[in-house]
């Protein structure tokens, strides 16, 4: 049993362009009324590039004598009969499929697509008349189907949670920590401090575990943990136990960090969300000085804690771009340590292209 039918076209009977070969089961330019092959929107003699027709009429309607319609060198009035139309009315099983997370597509039947959990496209011909990256991703269309441009899920994974949980401790530390906060340094400032953690944590996870699913703000809430210690070093001077402070702060933080070496907890978004949590805070905090020259010197310092963000943001999206880190175990340890075989092991996302059975 075969689930397509191949067509030759000969120099007579040519295609668009002249064209003599071409798969052409089930999907020929002279067939489509919807969108029509006709000047100056003739269909192109890439096969690849052709549209999925939504519109087919019967040879003997399209192309006999009287059937209403003008010949032209291509298609001579009255030339072909109903029988060379057997490509058009042969019943087609087999239509793109898009198996797997990498989109891959392959030409099959629905049995099977559904089999490997696939999508299947049965408007479609040509696997080039789908775009099963998209199908994969979801959301917001790719703008260039070829190259994957969905940016914005950095930003909409802060507000995403793995469960009622983790939705709970977000709540608590924003009610609890964020809060206070907020009263201190006022809403747009801790807002920004905010989403320019979780960017940077969530962007940094991306880069070092690209085969993590990633959801809620962790690189957020170690950058309220990264104000809590620029605050501290603002007020050193007015502060009774100063190193005591911080010491409880750097403790909490090791401690948390501690933790992110267990399944499941982004330890790349916690430290990269401190690193620019702190860099935000010090540079957006209002800050008391003492004198003219340490008013100057907090200037500076905030100068170059903007160009440091600045800076870092941009290295971080070359490495995403250019650089890409698929297979470097060394970073896997610093987010989840092994300490059996399978421990870490759940965690990961197949993203092998194996071939489905």
């Amino acid at each position: 049993n075969t689930i397509s039918t191949w067509k030759k076209w000969g120099p007579g009977d040519s295609g668009p362009g002249g064209r003599i070969s071409g798969s052409v089961c089930g999907l020929d330019p002279k067939f489509c009324d919807a969108p029509a092959s006709i000047a100056p929107y003739e269909w192109p003699d890439d096969i690849t590039k052709w549209p999925i027709c939504r519109k087919t009429n019967p040879f003997n309607q399209r192309f006999s004598k009287n059937g209403g319609q003008r010949g032209n060198a291509n298609f001579p009035i009255g030339r072909y009969k109903d029988k060379m139309a057997e490509h058009m009315v042969c019943e087609v099983i087999g239509h793109p499929c898009c198996i797997g997370i990498h989109g891959m597509c392959r030409i099959t039947t629905k049995e099977y697509c559904d089999f490997v959990h696939g999508y299947f496209h049965e408007e479609a011909s040509l696997c080039s008349q789908v775009e099963c990256l998209h199908d994969v991703c979801g959301m917001i269309p790719f703008l260039h189907p070829e190259w994957p441009d969905q940016f914005y899920r950095l930003f909409t994974t802060i507000f995403l949670h793995a469960g009622i949980i983790h939705l709970i401790i977000t709540l608590l530390i924003q009610y609890f920590l964020m809060r206070d906060l907020e009263k201190l340094t006022g809403s747009l400032r801790i807002a920004l401090i905010y989403f320019i953690g979780a960017l940077a944590g969530n962007l940094a996870s991306a880069i070092f575990v690209p085969y993590r699913a990633e959801v809620g703000p962790a690189g957020a809430h170690f950058a309220l943990l990264a104000t809590l210690v620029v605050e501290v070093l603002h007020c050193w001077p007015m502060l009774k136990h100063p190193r005591r402070a911080l010491s409880k702060l750097i403790l909490i933080l090791l401690g948390l960090l501690t933790l992110g070496i267990l399944p499941w907890i982004d330890n790349y978004a916690h430290l990269f969300g401190f690193i620019f949590g702190f860099l935000a805070a010090y540079a957006l905090m209002p800050f008391i000085s003492f004198g003219h020259y340490d008013r100057r010197r907090k200037i500076l310092l905030i100068w170059i804690c903007m160009i440091l963000i600045m800076g870092l943001f941009a290295l971080l999206l070359a490495l995403f771009y250019n650089v890409p880190v698929y297979e470097c175990e060394v970073c896997k340890l610093f987010n989840c340590v092994p300490f059996t075989r399978d421990f870490c092991a759940s965690q990961n996302i197949n993203f092998k292209r194996e071939e489905p059975v």
